[in-house]
This record gives C-alpha cells, structure tokens and sequence, in this order.
C-alpha cells in the first residue's frame, strides 16, 4: 500500500482582516477567523503520522502496516478537500452561494463515504493490535461521520443566512453581517469543525502508537530471528567440522593400514619369487596373502561403516534437535511479539523487553548444541593412536613366520621350512583375528564418542526447550500481575 500524501496539505492559522462570506461582498472577519481557528492545522497530524511510519508493508505480515496507511490515506485524502473549500468559501467574494455550497455538501458526501471505507479496513486491526487501540481508532472514526453530519447541518443553517442576506432589501454590510452571522450560526459551522479537529488529532495519536508497537514487535522479531538464524549457520558450520574430523580419521586409519599391509606383501615377496627354492609348492603362502588381502578389504569395509554410522548418527541426532529446538524457540518469539502489540496489560512493554532480553541468553542460547560437537572433537585422537600401535603389530604378527624362516631354517627346503609352510594356516586365523580386533577397537571407540555426542544433543536440546517454555510461561504470568500501587 503506497504512501499517498495530498499534493497541498491543509496547515492554517488565525488570520483576521480578509473578505469575508460565502459569495457576500461585506467584510466579516470574525467569520473566517473563527473557522480557521475551528479548523486549526487540519488533516496535519494525520498526514504527519502517515509519513512517520517506517516499517515497509512486505516487513509486517500482521497487514497492519498496510492497514494503517490506508486509515491515514481514507480520512486524509477527501477531508483535505472538504476543510480546504469550506476556508476558501468563507473567504471568498466572488463565487455563487448555490454553487459553492453544492460543491461542499457533495465533498461532505465524499468524506462520509471515505471514512466508512477507514472505519471498515480498521476491523482488520482487531485482532492484531491491542482492544483499547482498536476501540479508540474505531471510535475516532465513527465519531468523525457523525460530526460531518452536524457539519452538513450547520451548513444548511449558514446557507439559508447567506441566502437571506443576499435577498435582503438592503445589502448586508460590515455594520450588520453580525445580524446574520452571530456566534451561534458560526458555532454550527466552528462546533463541527472543532471536533473534526480534535478526532483527526485522535486517529492521528492511535495510529502513531500502533505504528510504534508494531514497528518495535518487528524489530525484536527481526532480531531473536536472526539470532536464530546465526545459531543456525554455526551448527551446520560445526556440523562440517565434525564430518571433516571424522574423514581425517578414517584418512589416517586408511594410511596406517596401507603402510602395514604392504609392509606384509614385500615381507613375503622375497619368498613368492624364490618358490622354486623352497620346493615350488607355496600354496598355503599363496592362500595366506589372499587371506590378507580380504582382511584388508574387510578392515576397509569394517572402518568406513564405523565412520559413516559415526557421521549418519550425529547428524541424525544434530538435525532432530535443531529442528525441535528452532521450532519451540519460533513459536515462543511469535507468541511473545504478538503480545506485544495485542495484550492490553499495563505490563507488557517491560514484560516483553524483559522475555527478548532472556530469549537470547545462554540459557537458550542453540549455541550450545555446536559445544556438544566441539568438546569432542580430540577425542578421536586416541583411536588414531590405536590404531597407529595395533597396526604395528599387526605387521610385525603378520611377518613372524617369514622372519622365522629365514632365521631358523638352514635350508630353503627340509623339515624346517615345510614346518612353518605348514604352521602359515593357523598363522593366518590368527593374523586376522588380531586385524578383527583392531577393526573392533576402532568401531568402539567411535560409537562411544558418537554415543556421547547424541547424548549430549539430546540432554542439551531438552534442557534448552524447558528453559524456552520457562522464559514464556514467567512472560504469561508477569503480563497478568497486578503490580502495587506505591503509597504517597
């Protein structure tokens, strides 16, 4: 809704010593500065009120806004004509009586039915600003059509003068006009004009007041969502980091089993090239670096699925938790706004300031679901340590047998080395065994980080969703007590 300001505002003061009276050719200056004292600044404080509005109507999603403006411009935009060509015609000479008036009783039509049109779209406040407010604006413009009835009557009682007077057998002159224009036919038109006055200063002062209330729910909702929104940024900011700690875990896992799986091949290589050696018959070695390499795979297969459960269950637990957590905090800001500009208890001003205030403090702060994350991001150092020991020991299990061929056997074949060609079976059950445990460890120690980390979540998103419901239920109880009077 477009702000419209009328292109010649009426602003008028007492002026005296001017031509005065409705087409009448005699100077009564009393006449017109008693109307442009009724009239005063006319619609200026409205049209004031209007232009200090600045929250755009796309910001405010109550309509009120837009609402408002569209008050201001109703009760404005015809009312300036209508007071406008009443002055004008009081001091004016030189134009038809019939004329004149006929044009004003149409603008006093035009105003009637512009401010109904005020008074219908100020329904839509009802619901949106507080019951006082409402009342009063309603009021305010019930009372103006009302007036611009007794306006229309006064008029026809200072038609007839004017048109008494200028039937008269004697012109009315500066001596006389006071005959036909005495304080009490002026009154009809000054009484009025009095109180279109008063009622436009009124609508004026109401729509100042909403304006302000919602312009300051506006700013706070702006400001507690976008503490929000930070929040927001930083889990999944966090949520990152945690993932990328995750993968260089697995990386340094992955790198330390490379090195000792290949370590293992080049143990055994020497052996696989000299098989003819050793008697051509290397079938069990054979089979022991295959069992390797599927352990490898295993290991592999083992750890990624660690790691992704790791990754898949905070997130999991990380987006439950915002979710809830943002959720609660939304509808306790939304419910608190809507008070603010609604609830007609004399408290609600400090009761609102006082709630924003603690809705963005560290008892509800979803910052704290990012220190869930955090406190934890070494504890992954000491599965890397593990596995970097384990590993070492894996390699060097895995080794045992060719070092043991080559120190203690004399001969590349014999009884010696088809001894431990034999023992590379039950070697290798053993060998995996140790890498299943390590594969073990590894998974361990990830589930219970993970673990502590969804249960951190959990109790931090609870904790922060009963101190949220707290702030707004101490917020229900303080816009409903009655604060004692101090005695003087």
């Amino acid at each position: 809704m477009s702000r419209l300001v009328p292109v010649a505002v009426l602003v008028l003061s007492v002026i005296s010593g001017v031509r005065c009276g409705f087409g009448l050719d005699v100077s009564a200056p009393t006449v017109t500065a008693s109307i442009a004292s009724a009239i005063g600044s006319g619609i200026s404080s409205v049209v004031k009120a209007n232009a200090s509005i600045k929250v755009e109507t796309g910001a405010d999603t109550s309509g009120t806004i837009e609402t408002l403006i569209t008050i201001a411009n109703n009760v404005t935009n015809p009312m300036n004509r209508l007071l406008g060509s009443i002055l004008a015609g009081a001091s004016s000479r030189d134009v038809n009586s019939q004329e004149l008036f006929n044009n004003i009783s149409t603008l006093i039509t035009n105003t009637s039915t512009s401010i109904s049109a005020a008074s219908s779209t100020a329904k839509n406040l009802q619901m949106t600003t507080k019951s006082y407010l409402y009342n009063q604006m309603n009021r305010n413009l019930t009372a103006l059509n009302k007036v611009l009835k007794n306006l229309s009557s006064g008029l026809d009682i200072v038609k007839s003068q004017v048109e008494i007077a200028a039937s008269a057998e004697y012109p009315p002159t500066i001596t006389n006009i006071t005959v036909y224009f005495n304080k009490t036919v002026v009154a009809n038109l000054t009484t009025p004009l009095k109180a279109i006055r008063n009622h436009l200063t009124s609508v004026a002062s109401t729509i100042n007041i909403i304006a302000t209330e919602r312009s300051q729910a506006i700013n706070y909702q702006t400001q507690l969502n976008e503490t929000i929104s930070t929040a927001i940024r930083n889990i999944a900011s966090a949520a990152v980091n945690f993932n990328r700690t995750v993968l260089d875990v697995y990386l340094r896992i992955s790198q330390q089993q490379a090195t000792t799986f290949k370590a293992i091949n080049q143990t055994y290589a020497s052996i696989v090239v000299r098989a003819e050696s050793y008697g051509g018959d290397i079938r069990n070695l054979t089979q022991f670096l295959a069992d390797m390499a599927t352990a490898n795979a295993s290991f592999t297969q083992f750890v990624d699925l660690s790691t992704n459960y790791s990754m898949e269950q905070v997130s999991k637990a990380l987006e439950e938790q915002t979710a809830m957590v943002t959720g609660t905090l939304v509808n306790i800001v939304n419910n608190v706004t809507a008070q603010s500009v609604t609830n007609s208890s004399a408290n609600t001003a400090s009761c609102t300031q006082k709630a924003v205030q603690q809705l963005q403090q560290s008892p509800v702060s979803m910052g704290r679901l990012v220190s869930c994350m955090q406190s934890e991001t070494n504890s992954f150092r000491t599965t890397t340590q593990f596995v970097q020991v384990q590993m070492e020991g894996v390699k060097s299990a895995a080794a045992s047998i060719a070092v043991q061929l080559s120190r203690i056997c004399q001969r590349d074949t014999g009884p010696c080395t088809s001894y431990f060609f034999a023992a590379l079976p039950d070697h290798s059950q053993r060998v995996q065994n140790k890498i299943s445990v390590v594969a073990g460890g590894v998974s361990n120690d990830e589930h219970i980080v993970t673990g502590r980390i969804v249960d951190c979540l959990t109790g931090v998103g609870e904790d922060i969703v009963t101190n949220a419901q707290n702030i707004l239920n101490k917020f229900t109880k303080c816009l409903t007590t009655v604060r004692a009077v101090p005695v003087v």
